[in-house]
């Protein structure tokens, strides 16, 4: 039988799974408008479109489930109504449970914002970025390599969270060109907020003396776009493990 536990993890599995089909979806978009069509291309497209559905129905119907359970059901029960068993159902057998969070969590005075891959074993990294496509791909590869990840699309987003999560966040990746507030006028504005904040600078165009300026303010490094998953991973790594070191 499910126990509490087990619904809950079920119920974030879903939930992420649906953030990564958002990723697939927005991803093959961008490629498919990229090809050249080709009735190869296009039939390797639908194939991809059709397994998003499929997944996004699997998706659903778990939610849907679970939210059934917490209404007073329970799994088996519930199966049982419509003739199938839970591993028939999803196609693979109970899930273990969610593992503990990690012990420094946010906490529910913190609830209000989104941390992807909440109970990643590693440090908090935040994406500034007002470009959807670029953030979720660096969400991505992020997540999957255990960071946990904030999301901001503006300077102003940034900063709102950063004087709430300051002692929390160990490193912001931000984009130089930016709506309002370009890279080097939001870096200015954490500084403010914390001397020590630790910035590295991800654009494909930068203007040089505003980066030698930020460099010389204390900015821990640049990543040219577009960068490689190695790349980017390579950096956040060193740039980390570099600001353990200093303290």
């Amino acid at each position: 039988m499910f126990d509490a536990e087990e619904i809950r993890w079920v119920k974030a599995t879903a939930n992420e799974l649906n953030n990564l089909l958002q990723v697939i979806t927005e991803s093959s978009q961008f490629l498919e408008s990229a090809c050249e069509t080709t009735t190869d291309t296009q039939k390797y497209f639908d194939i991809l479109r059709n397994g998003v559905e499929r997944a996004a129905q699997v998706s659903r119907l778990m939610i849907e489930r679970v939210g059934e359970y917490e209404k007073g059901g329970t799994p088996e029960k519930i199966f049982e109504t419509q003739g199938q068993k839970p591993s028939e159902a999803f196609g693979f057998e109970p899930m273990k449970p969610l593992p503990p969070k990690p012990p420094d969590g946010l906490g529910n005075e913190f609830a209000d914002i989104k941390v992807h891959n909440q109970s990643g074993p590693k440090e908090i990294v935040m994406i500034v970025d007002d470009e959807a496509f670029v953030t979720l791909l660096a969400q991505r590869v992020l997540t999957d390599d255990g960071y946990r990840v904030i999301t901001a699309k503006d300077g102003f987003e940034c900063l709102n969270i950063y004087k709430r999560l300051k002692d929390k966040i160990s490193l912001i990746i931000m984009d130089f060109t930016m709506p309002i507030m370009d890279g080097s006028e939001v870096f200015d504005a954490l500084r403010l907020i914390n001397p020590q904040v630790c910035v590295v600078l991800s654009s494909g165009f930068t203007e040089q003396e505003k980066l030698r300026g930020m460099l010389a303010k204390g900015l821990r490094g640049f990543i040219p776009k577009p960068y490689t998953q190695q790349k980017l991973l390579l950096q956040v790594r060193s740039t980390l493990d570099t600001l353990k070191k200093e303290k």
